[in-house]
């Protein structure tokens, strides 16, 4: 059994390679809007497994499931976690609270960086 192989998620958006004795050697290939080159996964990056996961409950329209969009899930969830700008990002692999609907993923990212661009404003005296 060739190593780069030991585990495989293969769904409709994405697949995801890793090997547990590797850590940050793991990849990602994004397929919409077209197949994407791949993508490292660290093993630090918890951000982007839980991005996919959740993803992975869109029922509808998920072609919408673009490399660009998951990216900034991803994004928003990492600042949503590490400046606490969302309550629900308690710990590595907790969800974040949006509704399973590609237009839920895009509000929550919405959400996060408003809250974050306050707080930047707030802290330079911006109104």
């Amino acid at each position: 059994m060739a190593l780069d192989k030991l585990f495989e998620i293969d769904k409709d958006f994405y697949t995801r390679k890793w090997n547990p004795l590797e850590k940050d050697l793991g990849k990602v290939v994004f397929k919409y809007p077209i197949v994407s080159e791949e993508f490292p996964l660290y093993d630090y990056d918890w951000y982007l497994i839980v991005a996919l996961e959740k993803a992975d409950k869109v029922s509808t329209d998920r072609h919408l499931l673009t490399r660009e969009l998951l990216l900034n899930y991803r994004n928003a969830i990492r600042e949503g976690y590490n400046h606490q700008l969302d309550s629900a990002l308690d710990g590595r692999f907790s969800y974040p609270r949006n509704k399973n609907t590609i237009q839920g993923i895009r509000s929550y990212i919405e959400r996060i960086f408003k809250k974050q661009d306050e707080i930047r404003k707030e802290m330079l005296g911006e109104s």
